[in-house]
């Protein structure tokens, strides 16, 4: 018996600032569904948050399983959105949620992004954290975002353009694109970086608290959150905001829809567009290679940088990749290509000038 929501989330509104129906009307972005997105996503849904987006490129392995809610043996080489969002069906049936095995860039476009009332950062690495947070800051969407350690934990917030944010903090290199571990400062080279479920718990519910004063209207005072688990010290850290930060320059000018979504071709997306239009994608995709011997071009498909032997003559040809759209083949999918629902592209007109072009549903 599935019990009426007033009944389901009772106690809830006796909470002083709480409010039941705004966060029914809530939607928001969990990037990354590993252990802490398990858990930061199993809080929002039994807080009964009305529309969770999950979004996750792995699958389920047997390491996960000591420290994640969500996923059984049963889920082992499953998709990770996938398994969390059947195991949040059963825990919060009032909750929608939708899942998406992609990484960042090709599950949410800037559009969902921008619609949705909060993100959740739970990313393991540097530069996916680095991408997420710039994403946000270019539309402006609210993020919340954690991360683990041994003993420990941080949370970190940012909500406004002129906000100090937590790239502000670090160096020109480790805003760069090496992809260096949460703890900058200990790197675990010989295998996967300590972590156990009590820290990832105690650093959901902070990340989980900071969410809810946010959708509420109240966020905190502070920007970023130290956990320190062996000491017992949980304590806010004053960060400034760093004018050589790349990370607050918003899209400028209007955002203009176009009649098109992901799911088109190519060829679509370009006759929607004004003639000699230009449009970007945000991540690099493979694109055909000439042979340099033949001349036959490899439409085979592969990871750019690498190299594989000519179909034709057998000399090896060297895989490209490009931003451009117009470089793909006119039929392939826009979705095939790394391009996000809702996406807003770049899109350069034959004048050098960019525009902001919106993908529909």
């Amino acid at each position: 018996m599935t019990l009426p929501p007033a009944e389901r989330f009772a106690r809830a509104p006796l909470v002083e600032g709480w409010d039941q129906e705004r966060l029914v009307g809530a939607t928001a972005v969990v990037a990354g569904v590993g252990a802490l997105g398990n858990e930061v996503a199993k809080n929002m849904a039994l807080a009964g948050i009305g529309r969770l987006i999950l979004c996750d490129p792995d699958t389920v392995e047997v390491t996960n399983l000591s420290r994640t809610v969500l996923f059984a043996e049963a889920d082992i080489q499953r998709p990770k959105a996938e398994a969390a969002a059947d195991a949040l069906a059963r825990l919060s049936p009032g909750t929608r949620v939708t899942a998406r095995q992609a990484n960042l860039v090709a599950g949410v476009g800037l559009g969902e992004l921008s619609d949705a009332d909060l993100v959740l950062g739970c990313l393991d690495t540097l530069r996916a954290r680095m991408q997420l947070l710039g994403r946000c800051t270019l539309v402006g969407a609210a993020l919340v975002d954690g991360g683990t350690r041994p003993w420990g934990g941080e949370v970190r917030v940012w909500l406004a353009g002129d906000d100090a944010c937590f790239a502000c903090a670090l160096s020109p290199h480790e805003r760069g694109a090496s992809d260096l571990p949460w703890s900058c400062a200990d790197l675990y080279d010989d295998g996967p970086v300590p972590a156990t479920i009590a820290d990832t718990a105690v650093v959901a519910s902070w990340m989980t608290l900071a969410a809810l004063r946010v959708l509420f209207g109240a966020p905190p005072p502070y920007r970023v959150l130290d956990i320190n688990s062996l000491t017992g010290r949980t304590a806010p850290v004053a960060i400034t905001r760093n004018a050589d930060c790349p990370h607050h320059a918003p899209l400028t000018g209007p955002v203009v829809p176009l009649p098109v979504s992901a799911r088109d071709t190519v060829g679509t997306l370009l006759n929607a567009l004004p003639a000699g239009a230009d449009p970007l994608a945000w991540s690099e995709f493979p694109i055909p290679a000439p042979c340099p011997r033949c001349g036959k071009n490899d439409h085979r498909r592969a990871a750019a940088g690498g190299v594989r032997s000519c179909p034709a003559c057998g000399e090896p040809i060297r895989a490209r990749s490009s931003l451009r759209l117009r470089d793909a083949a006119a039929e392939l999918h826009l979705d095939g290509l790394g391009v996000a629902a809702e996406e807003i592209l770049p899109v350069r007109s034959t004048e050098g000038k960019y525009q902001w072009h919106r993908l529909g549903r």
